[in-house]
């Protein structure tokens, strides 16, 4: 059985869903654009947008769009815009912001990239989860609807329209959005664990990965043993050097410590998958700042809502939990409220649960002990993660579209070595160089340092 990725509320009426794939897939060629902005979308997908938001007869008046990436790239797998839906409605105008998502529209090499690991098919499954788990009476506070989502587009609100603001991505977080954002995870963990919960309840052999997971299993270029991970311990072990006042004894305990860290990044990685005879359910595992936007009432943060799930996995939820730590609090922060965080994030989960859930819960003996355990074997790829990406997403955004959004340089960037763009920016901003030393110097203590230091005792 295979998954069907197709747009919300049935395929809108006159819809050519082969000329949108053939106009996509053919929107690069050599590095050069071939569609213009004004045709990310076409009239009949406007007319189906504007029809989920009305009963009323309406007039489109026109739809501009514009790159959402004037000040510098948003994301990394895929091109953003924004547009407006200017619409007459009897005597009454009203405007409907939108937010796209694409692939690329420039960059060959990446929308090949993107294409490959499947990074669309990941957020359409998503959404198309999202609805169906709706469907079932679930709670959706956690996330947005989409108008459309396929493999090769996503539409969806402007939240930032609606009052969402985004986080300064090169601050951590404080204890407040912290303690939200994981309220917000833990709702959406529940959500999940529901689903399957009653999935498993019609159908006694329900089993979610033999249906998607051709989707959701981790991606070629990813976290696995890839060429994208070797890259990244090399660029651990440059950064480490060229920056850490720790390096001499870093090296003292490893003698080749770019090969030490690739094959301890190779465990991380595979550390992230289904296990037996405990809770999976389908993570995030992308819980940047950029990701999650944030809603103000009286100064104080009131609501977090989650974005961007072109990255799910299907595995423990403790891996999402360990990895927004490290990927948005500092290492005082968590010496400090690690555990109050992961007590907040259980009994917002807890909370959530409905009796099916609870019930399949009790009999895999799964409970805010085993979540605490599961955390602690989740804490290397929860700092892998952030090892991983920081060096692109915590760039300034005009550098890294330079540096990372070049079909010339993207994938020698990807693949071998993506050294010289970012220490020549950590030695210009010394926030991009602290972040990333401070997650490379605690992956060594903790497991090179660490293990060697246990090995030597026993």
């Amino acid at each position: 059985m295979t998954a069907t990725i197709s747009y919300p509320h049935g395929k809108p009426e006159m819809l050519d869903q082969i000329h949108r794939a053939a106009k996509m897939d053919t929107s690069v060629e050599n590095g050069k654009q071939i569609i213009e902005i004004k045709e990310i979308l076409t009239f009949d997908e406007v007319n189906f947008i504007v029809k989920q938001t009305t009963d009323r007869e309406f007039e489109i008046i026109d739809y501009p769009a514009r790159s959402a990436s004037d000040d510098g790239i948003k994301g990394f797998v895929g091109d953003h815009f924004r547009m407006t839906i200017n619409v007459k409605e009897n005597d009454s105008f009203r405007k409907i912001h939108l937010f796209i998502k694409t692939l690329p529209l420039v960059n060959k090499p990446k929308a090949d990239c993107i294409i490959e690991n499947k990074f669309f098919k990941r957020e359409a499954l998503m959404f198309q989860l999202f609805e169906e788990m709706q469907q079932m009476g679930g709670q959706n506070s956690w996330y947005r609807k989409a108008f459309i989502h396929n493999d090769k587009l996503l539409v969806m609100p402007d939240l930032c329209v609606q009052g969402y603001q985004t986080y300064p991505v090169q601050r951590y977080l404080d204890r407040e959005h912290t303690l939200e954002t994981v309220a917000t995870v833990a709702k959406f963990h529940a959500a999940v664990a529901n689903y399957f919960s009653q999935k498993k309840f019609e159908d006694p052999g329900y089993n979610f990965m033999d249906i998607y997971g051709n989707i959701v299993n981790e991606p070629p270029m990813a976290f696995c043993d890839s060429a994208w991970i070797r890259a990244a311990a090399k660029l651990s072990n440059n950064l480490l050097r060229e920056f850490s006042f720790k390096w001499h004894q870093f090296a003292e305990f490893s003698g080749d410590l770019e090969e030490t860290l690739y094959k301890l990044y190779v465990q991380g990685c595979n550390a992230l998958k289904e296990y037996e005879n405990t809770l999976n359910v389908i993570i995030h595992k992308d819980l940047w700042t950029n990701n999650i936007l944030f809603k103000y009432k009286n100064d104080e943060v009131s609501t977090a809502v989650l974005l961007d799930f072109q990255c799910i996995r299907y595995a423990p939820p403790a891996f999402d939990i360990m990895s927004f730590l490290y990927l948005n609090t500092s290492r005082d922060f968590r010496d400090r409220y690690e555990n109050e965080v992961l007590q907040h994030y259980f009994s917002v989960f807890k909370d959530n649960l409905n009796e099916l859930t609870k019930n399949r819960l009790q009999d895999l003996g799964y409970d805010e002990e085993t979540f605490e355990e599961w955390c602690e074997k989740a804490r290397l790829f929860g700092m892998l993660l952030p090892i991983g990406i920081f060096p692109y997403i915590l760039m300034d955004p005009k550098v890294a579209q330079k540096a990372f959004d070049d079909p010339d340089t993207y994938v020698e960037y990807l693949e071998v070595d993506r050294s010289a763009p970012v220490i020549s920016h950590a030695r210009e901003n010394a926030l991009y160089r602290n972040r990333q030393l401070e997650v490379c110097e605690k992956f060594v203590e903790t497991f090179v340092i660490g293990n060697v230091t246990k090995a030597e005792i026993m």
